[in-house]
């Protein structure tokens, strides 16, 4: 006991100021509401239809030859932005940038990058991220006047990147005009974000937008994403968690929302039965994601995994019962897949172990006496 009470003596000599100190908690972030438009603007390039509610601006600059305003609303299901853009120099190479991020659409959510020109969209960068199927959804109007460009922009919802499924939707929106005043020159830029992220108040969509959309994921979804087949939920991890398509769910459509092009079972040299059905006649369909590690032959890359995920299928939607490595160095590639009559899932692996799950209720939960 003597050293517990010498402890507690020297504490009670140390001055309370350098004992460990909780940081304090960050201040949540002030926003401004994204106004309902009375009706839908339209997209002609002209903003007389469009209400100055709410506007944003970069800061002023003395070195900038360009800048911009901005007005924002919203209306059903899409989100509008209104830029007039001033320039002294009009050039083919002059862009207009729209980022747009839900920074609590959880830790693996990434934001959309949209570009516009004097003659509406252009392609956005590959580094972007963003998806042809999101570009091809944004729909523009563009004028051009003396030193006067004009755009009204229109992002859908499904255009969108992850949005939060249950938390509010804040929103940073950020537009750079990049201005080059002569070609062949690098061109200056005005914003109204630093870091990705807005100056001063971020903005917010009201609930009443995610409502629209009709969607009832699980609670264990933190994030939604729009989709050509439908929409995609995800909770911590990377891989989707849930699925709601706008027809009838195939094998082949839950992969192509989920994994796009990945390998199938066969080209990646992994064992996945025909048919998997659950002890209630449920059936299970499997889609494989990932990058597979025994892609050169003879070698293993251990930055690479190929992973399976286990989805119950119901009409047009799916929730994942499972993720779990199909191929890595360590396990080698699944050779072997049993799902029996009880409901234990047995996956053997070319270097050796077999890992065992029990099923329950509507998930796998690994058994851990089926490690060999």
């Amino acid at each position: 006991m003597r050293p517990l009470v010498a402890s507690a003596a020297l504490a009670a000599l140390v001055p309370l100021s350098t004992l460990a100190q909780t940081p304090p908690e960050p201040k949540p972030r002030t926003t401004k509401n994204v106004p309902a438009l009375a009706k839908e603007p339209k997209l002609d390039g002209s903003l007389k239809d469009f209400p100055a509610t709410l506007t944003l601006k970069p800061p002023a600059s003395l070195e900038a030859s360009a800048s911009f305003t901005a007005r924002v609303g919203w209306r059903k299901d899409t989100l509008y932005i209104g830029v007039e853009a001033t320039d002294d120099q009009l050039q083919s190479g002059d862009i207009l940038t729209l980022t747009l991020f839900f920074p609590d659409a959880g830790m693996t959510a990434t934001g959309n990058t949209f570009r516009f020109a004097f003659d509406g969209k252009r392609a956005s960068l590959p580094d972007s991220f963003t998806s042809a199927y999101a570009q091809k959804l944004v729909e523009a109007g563009v004028q051009r006047k003396d030193t006067t460009l004009t755009f009204e922009l229109a992002v859908p919802a499904r255009a969108l990147p992850r949005i939060p499924a249950v938390d509010p939707l804040v929103l940073d929106l950020c537009l750079t005009y990049e201005d080059v005043d002569a070609e062949g020159k690098e061109p200056s830029a005005v914003s109204n974000c630093k870091g990705g992220g807005m100056l001063g108040e971020a903005l917010k969509l009201p609930d009443e937008f995610r409502k629209g959309l009709k969607l009832k994921p699980p609670e264990s979804v933190t994030g939604l994403e729009g989709n050509a087949g439908g929409w995609l939920g995800y909770g911590i991890l990377s891989y989707p968690s849930w699925v709601e398509a706008d027809k009838e769910l195939t094998p082949d459509l839950l992969e192509e929302m989920v994994a796009p092009g990945h390998l199938s079972a066969e080209e990646a040299g992994v064992s996945v039965p025909e048919t998997l059905s659950l002890p209630n006649g449920k059936p299970l369909v499997v889609v494989l994601s990932g990058e597979n590690p025994y892609s050169a032959r003879g070698t293993c890359d251990s930055g690479k995994e190929l992973r399976f995920g286990f989805y119950l299928v119901k009409g047009k939607t799916a929730q994942r019962a499972l993720e779990w490595p199909a191929a890595t160095c360590a396990l080698g590639r699944a050779n072997s897949m049993v799902l029996d009559e009880q409901g234990t899932l047995r996956i053997g692996y070319s270097n050796g172990p077999t890992i065992n799950f029990d099923w329950s209720v509507d998930h796998f939960n690994r058994n851990e006496l089926g490690l060999r």
